[in-house]
């Protein structure tokens, strides 16, 4: 049987990279939770979010990331925010076309690079690095975020917002990560509404496909955890 965590007990040790099945699907809450949990459990712990579009403004007026406060709002290491979110574009839309709005050159060595230096600089138990939107979110006219996490070769962690549709885009999140060479460690599943239809039935099905699938692509199953969004 399929054990399902709940938040305050997830098992991660080192760096992951955080990616979802879909935009707006309480990505960067489960990050934020999952900073929280292991702070809790006794690991140092904090999250980068290397590509942030979209800024929001300071009493003072000074633009700042607002993901990447959020996703550190239980860390207990505490880098600055030019090595957690080096990279700040102003449209919130695709980090493609904000940067070209932004006059900014992106790409996937450089953001890797970035990356890299952070988890360097500042060590720690567990470091999560929240990608934005999806997997194959574009970040010039021919890489992706999958380039990114590919480069930094660590295990996956996806986030699934359940709804009508969810299985198929979560289907095919997982099959592009597996197909990348890497190991997904934790697929966390979002309830979006407390009136999601067949959310139970759906965790359900998923957990049995992924379960079954994962053993041609990794040694260890996944984890699977379970959250209501809005109570996040």
């Amino acid at each position: 049987m399929t054990t399902i965590l709940n938040t305050h007990q997830p098992a991660l040790s080192g760096h992951y990279f955080v990616t979802g099945n879909d935009t707006e699907i309480g990505k960067t809450t489960t990050t934020a939770n999952l900073v929280k949990a292991l702070a809790e459990q006794g690991n140092s712990v904090y999250a980068i979010k290397p590509v942030t579009a979209g800024l929001e403004s300071s009493d003072t007026g000074e633009p700042f990331s607002d993901d990447a406060k959020r996703i550190n709002s239980f860390a207990n290491v505490h880098p600055p925010i030019e090595a957690i979110a080096p990279i700040r574009l102003g449209t919130p839309c695709s980090p493609h076309i904000a940067a070209e709005i932004d006059g900014v050159t992106l790409t996937a060595e450089q953001i890797t690079a970035w990356t890299q230096q952070t988890l360097q600089d500042y060590p720690a138990d567990t470091v999560l690095i929240e990608g934005a939107g999806g997997w194959f979110t574009p970040i010039n006219r021919t890489q992706t975020l999958a380039d990114v996490a590919v480069a930094l070769n660590c295990p996956v962690i996806v986030v699934v917002g359940v709804k009508l549709g969810s299985l198929n885009h979560a289907m095919l999140t997982l099959q592009a990560v597996w197909q990348s060479g890497l190991e997904v460690a934790l697929v966390v599943f979002n309830k979006l509404a407390a009136d999601t239809p067949f959310f139970d039935e759906q965790v359900a099905w998923l957990c049995d496909y992924i379960s079954g699938e994962a053993s041609q692509y990794q040694l260890v199953t996944p984890q699977f955890m379970s959250q209501d969004f809005l109570r996040c």
